[in-house]
């Protein structure tokens, strides 16, 4: 997904929403230093308030793990990890997912694939 997707996404909410999960500001994502990151938070936040933290994305600059400045836009993809200093290349995302839905959590797509197919 790209951040423009994401932001928009959360844009079609009517002002005021309340999620029951929120994002952290955004970071430099370990796996491609030139792509954001957020942390999932298990805490409420308000439509505004995320789109503030989406908003940091596109107006600060941000180091890579081992250096490097970066800046992202419309186009950069975005990816949730657990902190700045993860790489989880999806797994963080996968048990998310796993947790929201109350369904068993897989270990990569191939599992989850293998699972479902022949259970």
């Amino acid at each position: 997904m790209e951040l423009k997707d994401f932001k928009k996404h959360i844009e079609s909410f009517p002002d005021g929403t309340k999620f029951d999960f929120g994002i952290s500001e955004p970071f430099s994502w370990r796996g491609v230093y030139a792509e954001v990151a957020f942390e999932m938070l298990e805490q409420q936040m308000t439509k505004e308030e995320i789109l503030a933290n989406i908003e940091l994305a596109y107006t600060e600059t941000f180091e890579g793990y081992k250096g490097g400045e970066y800046r992202y836009n419309d186009h950069t993809d975005i990816h949730f990890e657990n902190d700045c200093g993860s790489w989880s290349n999806g797994g963080c995302v996968s048990r998310w997912i796993a947790k929201i839905e109350e369904k068993e959590e897989y270990q990569s797509q191939e599992d989850r694939l293998v699972k479902l197919a022949f259970s």
